[in-house]
Formats: C-alpha cells, structure tokens, sequence
C-alpha cells in the first residue's frame, strides 16, 4: 500500500485516547459556538410564529416571515468578504475569524434586543426587521465558525470530534430557544424571553473573546458543562412530563433532572468566578488594546446599522415601486412568484444540459477552477441529473412546508407557549436522535437505497398525523407529544439518509461545491414554497381567518407534495453518470 494511502487511514484508538480527544480545550469552545449557532435559528422562525400568532397575525403573513431563512441559502453572496476583510479593531486582538464570529454575535444580541422592544400587533414592520436581521447576523456566524472549525482541527479525527461538539451545543441552543424561551414567554412575555436570549449570546460571545486567556478556558469549559448539563436536565423534564405521575420512571427521571440542574448551577458559580479572572488577565502576546476593542464594537454596530437601513430602505422601497408600476399583488399572487422563481433553477439547468453535453473531455471549461465543478456534474450525468435534482427539491418539501405552520397549529388549537415549548422546543430536538439511529442502522442492514423510500414513507405519514392532530382536544397534551414523537422520528431518519444519498452523488474531484449545490436545491425551493404554506390555510379555510378545517386540509396537502419523492426514492439506483469525471477520479455515486 502506498505512502499517500496509509497517510489517510486511521489507526485504532483506544477509549482512553478517543476520549481525550473530547478533553480538548477546542472541544469545549465548539460547544459553546455550536450553541450560539443553534440559538438563533428558533428564535425568527418557529418561536416566532408562537409569537405572531399568539398576537392574531394571520397565517399567510406567519408564512411569509419563514423566507427571512433564505439568508442561510444566499450567504455565498457574503461569504467572500468574511473570508478576505479584517474587522478594525478586533482583528488584531482575535484574528480574522474570531473577529467576524464576534462582530456577527454582537449583532445578534442587537437584533434579539430589538425583536423584543417591537410589538407584531402595532409595530409588524420593525418585527420583520429584527427577524431578518437575525437570521442575517446567524448566516454570517455560521461562515465564521465553519471556517474557524476546518482550520482548527489538526487532522480528520479533530475535524470529527469538533463537528460532535458542534452538533450537541447546536441542539442544546435550539431547545434553549425554541423551548426555555417559549416557557419564558408563557410565565412572562414574548419580549422578556427575547431580551433572556440576547443576555444569553452576550455571554456566550464573551466566553469567545476570553477563552484563549490563562482563565478563559476555564470559563469556556464551565459553559461547556452548563450547556452539557442543561441539555440533559431538560430532556429528563421534558420525558417525565409524559410519564404516569408518581411512578418509579417519572420520579427517576425527575431526580436525573434536579442532579443535573444542580451540576449546572455549581458550574455557573465557576464560570463566574473564571470569567472575571480571565477579565482581569492580559494574555501575553497579545495585542488586545481597550481602543481595538472599542473601535471593533463600534465596528460591529455601524455594520448592523447599515444593513438594518438597507433592509429597512428596501422594506419601504418594494411597496411604492409596485404602486409606481401600477401593481399591488395579492398575498396569493406573491405566492404563486416564489414558487415559480423555487421552479427556475431546475428549468434553467434543462436548458443547459443539452449545450454542457456538447463539451469534449478536453475542453477548457471543464477544467476551469469556477466552472468545472458545476458543468463537470452536468456533463457526468446528462438529463439523469435533472432526476437528481428534482429528487433533491422534492426530498424534504413535505416536511420543510409543514414545519412553517405546525406551531401557529398547535396555537390555534389552544395549547399555551409553555406546553408548545415543553413538549416541541424541549422534547423534540432530542427524540431527533431516535430517527437518527435508525436510519444509521437502516442503510447499513436494508441499504441506502431502501432506506431512501422509506424515509420517503415516513415523511408522508409523519405529515398525515398532523391532519389528525388538528381534530384533537388540547385538553391533553399526549396527541402533542404523539405528533411530535413521529414528525421528529420521521425527519431525523430521513434527513440523515437524505445526507448520505447526496454525499454520494458528487463527484470527489468537487465534493465540497458540488455538495453546496445540492444543498442550495435542496433548500432553496422548498424554503420559498413554505413561504406560501400561510396562504394555503387561509384558501383552505375559506375566509381570512384559519380553521381547524383548513389545517386540516392544509396537512394532508402537504403531505401529497411527499409523493413524488416516494416516486423518485425507488429510482435512485438508476441515478448514475454515464461518463467518468475529466480528471479520472471515480465517482461514489453507486447506491447500495
């Protein structure tokens, strides 16, 4: 075997050694920013469509608010300057990505401060603008924090383990944001949770900016275990909310929660006592300066600034430039746009398939570095990647326009934000991992390929159980947690074989672009039809309000947008390229 190959095995580890890659200072910073990065993500989306619809908006505007997640899609288009522009100030105290990751946290503790000072009922306006730039501020820390994640790992086995890390304080963000802070929300109000949010990134963003000093890693691993502890204390809550009271599992769960809660707040006391010690230290080598500092938060809010005035330039801008033009679209009309600009990308690239497999093997275009990874999977599979890519729309449509509407359901039917939070913001992230598993053991017993429909399957049921959630009682919470259980088995399962079929359909000489590609269709589309799924209530309906009716409908709707992957599922063993990529490297694309 040659040098290079050996070079990229593996030797066996060791639990002791496995484990000790987990001990590792970045290990405990990863966890703290895949939390900052799961945080936001609730926070304009689905904890927000509680608040919207606690505050009487309807449905087709809950819908429409759901596209502020398209700058998640389009952050290409900045990422550019993230990767080549220093941030004044803070770049030399923190460097390039540490300066962004800061720069983007700060506006987001902004936006959460704003969102929580704006009323949906007297001020929608200004709460349209906070959510965008949320999810604005989210999508540019997610290219620093990616970027700062591949540089980080020495080798591939780092890069595994800060992913783990990365993926745990995500989750635990996420039931922070879509279940503490509905929990909040009910006990309090909806501003409260949001200004609890932006306390909470403020300290998070500070833990950042310290952990490289002699006591900030501690700090970092004190917030570490708060989140590790916090995440499994709220999912013992959430699991023996649905056990029989006073039962031996339901007391024990219980007392699992209380040890851990009691973990976390000894945690907190040394996370204060690291952070004020790690404030007072001046790290040697550095070249922190209160004026870099100033001059980089001053940065930070002219930069949120600005593009809050675009935004809010643009916001004002659109409706007199259509009463210009003598149009004033309906709600239905901006509808039926976003789902022909979601059907322009796969029209687009029919037209183009015919000219790209024109091309010769030798042909320059092929091999140019900006080009080649786009024309090369087109020229590899012909009209077959058509199939692809409508496979790749369609895969996740069902579930992605469902998801926009299924907290105003839960809302309409009468179940409060702390029972919405308990049960979907806390319960449901972790019995993701349920379908996970499944689908791991799935693709290795029954093959990739099985596991495609099957995923298919349960995406469509999972949507259908939705149709009977709607005509229940909510004098209850089991048909919650009943629904929720099976959407969550449903998604996890198939998202993570959904993954895994796109990971095989690059080619390795483009992985990472080819990849995006993917992921840009896979999102894309779907993400502008649920901006519609609002709409479809309301005409379900019959009238300008919702009904238990029209939720109905609108499920069992969104479920038959499934079929079709269903279809294409059956056909993927045929989805393979006819040629072999120009720079002979072979193709992973066979499914089991």
């Amino acid at each position: 075997m040659s040098e290079a190959v050996d070079a990229g095995v593996s030797e066996p580890r060791s639990f002791r050694e496995a484990l000790a890659l987990f001990a590792q200072p970045k290990i405990a910073m990863m966890l703290v920013l895949g939390f900052t990065a799961g945080l936001p993500f609730l926070l304009y989306f689905s904890t927000l469509s509680v608040w919207l619809k606690d505050n009487q908006i309807d449905e087709a505007l809950i819908g429409f608010f759901s596209w502020f997640g398209l700058a998640y899609s389009f952050k290409f288009l900045w990422a550019p300057l993230v990767d080549r522009f220093d941030p004044p100030g803070l770049a030399k105290i923190f460097g390039r990505r540490r300066a962004w990751i800061f720069v983007a946290q700060i506006g987001l503790a902004l936006a959460m401060v704003g969102i929580g000072f704006s009323n949906p009922t007297t001020s929608l306006g200004a709460t349209a603008l906070f959510s965008f730039l949320i999810a604005f501020s989210s999508a540019t820390q997610d290219i620093g924090v990616d970027a700062w994640r591949i540089e980080a790992a020495a080798n591939d086995d780092e890069q595994a383990t800060l992913a783990a890390a990365y993926q745990y304080g995500y989750k635990v963000g996420m039931v922070i944001s879509g279940g503490v802070a509905l929990v909040i929300a009910g006990v309090a109000s909806f501003p409260i949770a949001y200004w609890t949010m932006a306390a909470t990134m403020g300290l998070a963003a500070l833990v950042f900016a310290v952990w490289d000093r002699k006591y900030g890693i501690h700090a970092a691993a004190a917030a570490g275990v708060i989140l590790l502890t916090i995440g499994l204390a709220s999912a013992f809550d959430a699991f023996s909310s649905i056990m029989v009271a006073d039962s031996v599992a339901a007391k024990l769960t219980q007392w699992a929660g209380w040890l851990f809660y009691a973990v976390a707040a000894v945690a907190s006391v040394a996370f204060v006592a690291a952070i004020t010690m790690a404030l007072r230290d001046r790290p040697k080598g550095s070249t922190f300066s209160l004026g870099g500092l100033l001059t980089g938060i001053g940065f930070a809010i002219a930069a949120f600034a600005s593009i809050a005035l675009i935004a809010a330039g643009l916001g004002l801008a659109l409706p007199r430039l259509f009463g210009a033009l003598n149009m004033e679209p309906s709600r239905g009309q901006i509808a039926q746009w976003a789902i022909y600009i979601a059907a322009a990308p796969i029209v687009l690239c029919a037209i183009a398939i015919p000219f790209i497999r024109r091309l010769t093997p030798d042909a320059s275009q092929l091999r140019n570095p900006t080009l080649a990874p786009f024309l090369d999977f087109f020229w590899r599979h012909g009209w077959v990647a058509l199939l692809i890519l409508l496979f790749v729309s369609t895969y996740r449509l069902s579930d992605i326009v469902m998801g926009v509407m299924a907290k105003p359901a839960y809302t309409h039917m009468g179940y409060s934000p702390a029972d919405i939070g308990v049960v979907s913001g806390t319960y449901g992230p972790w019995i993701i991992f349920v379908g996970v598993a499944l689908a791991g053991f799935s693709a290795l017993k029954l093959g990739l390929r099985t596991s495609l429909i099957i995923g298919a399957v349960v995406s469509v049921m999972g949507n259908v159980i939705f149709a009977w959630l709607v005509n229940q009682p909510s004098d209850s919470l089991l048909p919650l947690f009943i629904a929720v259980t099976a959407d969550n088995i449903a998604g996890g399962y198939a998202g993570t074989v959904f993954v895994a079929f796109m990971s095989t359909m690059v080619s390795k000489s483009f992985a990472g672009t080819q990849y995006a590609i993917f992921s840009s269709i896979y999102s894309l589309g779907p993400k502008l039809v649920a901006g519609t799924s609002g709409v479809m209530v309301l005409a379900f309906s019959g009238g300008t309000s919702a009904s238990v009716e029209g939720y109905s409908q609108f499920f069992l709707v969104a479920a038959a947008m499934g079929l079709p992957a269903i279809v294409l599922a059956a056909l993927a063993g045929q989805m393979k390229p006819d040629r072999e990529s120009v720079l002979k490297t072979s193709s992973s694309s066979a499914i089991a």
